[in-house]
């Protein structure tokens, strides 16, 4: 480990999320000084026994109290964080995806960060012509309030940088693969948990949009790349984040899933196409620039999901199933009135 890498200091918010579980655990596990930031919404949400640093609870839309001074680099995970998510209320996902976040940067300019890197979506590229891959320049389409929110606070926060502020947009395909806080509201490791339970996979599009995906440790490992990054390379710079030819179809991405799963039929239902989303992006900005290449495809995900959820105790296998999915523990939240309907504790 790199001695500058030790004695740095690194918040990361988001931290009891999806990949902010396992980024921050990757972090203290290489002897990093990292201090995790979460609401707490999916706190109860972790599947396994595997330990973690204590995250402190704080609602980010109040930032009142907190002291980014000492922190050398943020990293900011924390959003309602999809598209159906963001569409409940559509105000929410801007307080908290974009209000907060640019909120957070610049307290963060102001307090003496050196580094800031903002976690964004490629679902800024919304519906796009998908004959071409998509470079970060290419125009953007947000249909969502989850895509607009992100990509108004990107511009933003990499309109921040300057010499002594090195901000950096992370745009991840669709993330896959196995986490102590997986989600199953997303479409691969969806379609491996449906196929589980019910033997079949249910595809609710005709199967030809895109939807590039990118391995959750391949995320983490960029970020840990972005770290240590030529600063005059990485500075005010937006990136595309997926594995080189990952551009699948959705039919095609059921499809490893089924094989996966030995073959089990594919269903597609055109009834609700409710997203119709597709674009095909190209990563090769983060080749040329850093030498970065994701190495996980999806046979590696769905057979590493299939290993840990077969390891699983039987009520972890019932939890994979019930608290996998953020809208449904919101929900639950909410009706066990635990959180008011705009997202804050009681």
């Amino acid at each position: 480990m790199n001695s500058l890498m030790t004695d740095r200091k690194i918040l990361v918010t988001g931290s009891q999320g999806y990949i902010g579980t396992e980024l921050v655990r990757k972090l203290d596990n290489l002897g990093i000084q990292v201090t995790g930031i979460d609401a707490g919404f999916f706190q109860n949400s972790k599947i396994g026994d595997l330990s973690e640093p204590m995250s402190i609870r704080n609602d980010l839309r109040d930032q009142r109290t907190l002291n980014l001074r000492g922190f050398d680099t943020v990293i900011h995970l924390a959003a309602l964080s999809n598209d159906p998510l963001g569409e409940i209320d559509k105000e929410l996902t801007f307080s908290i995806n974009r209000d907060s976040a640019i909120s957070l940067a610049l307290k963060a300019k102001k307090q003496g960060v050196r580094i800031f890197i903002f976690v964004s979506t490629q679902s800024i590229y919304g519906i796009s012509d998908s004959s071409r891959e998509l470079t970060e320049e290419s125009t953007k389409n947000p249909i969502t309030a989850y895509a607009k929110s992100k990509w108004e606070a990107e511009q933003e926060i990499l309109g921040m940088s300057t010499e002594d502020f090195i901000s950096i947009a992370v745009r991840p395909s669709t993330v896959f693969g196995w986490g102590s806080r997986i989600r199953n509201d997303i479409i691969f490791n969806n379609m491996i948990s449906s196929g589980i339970r019910k033997g079949k996979i249910e595809v609710h599009t005709d199967g030809t949009p895109h939807r590039p995906v990118v391995h959750i440790s391949d995320v983490i490992d960029f970020l840990m790349l972005l770290l240590n990054a030529p600063k005059n390379i990485i500075r005010g710079e937006a990136y595309n984040l997926g594995r080189l030819n990952g551009n699948y179809t959705v039919r095609e991405i059921a499809e490893a899933a089924s094989r996966c799963l030995g073959d089990i039929p594919i269903e597609f239902n055109t009834e609700m196409l409710n997203d119709q989303r597709s674009y095909r992006v190209s990563f090769l900005k983060a080749k040329k620039d850093l030498g970065f290449v994701a190495s996980k495809d999806l046979e590696f995900g769905g057979a590493e999901i299939l290993d840990k959820f077969h390891n699983l105790k039987y009520l972890d296998r019932e939890r994979y199933f019930s608290d996998t999915t953020r809208l449904n523990t919101l929900k639950r939240l909410i009706e066990l009135d635990k959180l008011r309907s705009d997202l804050s504790w009681i």
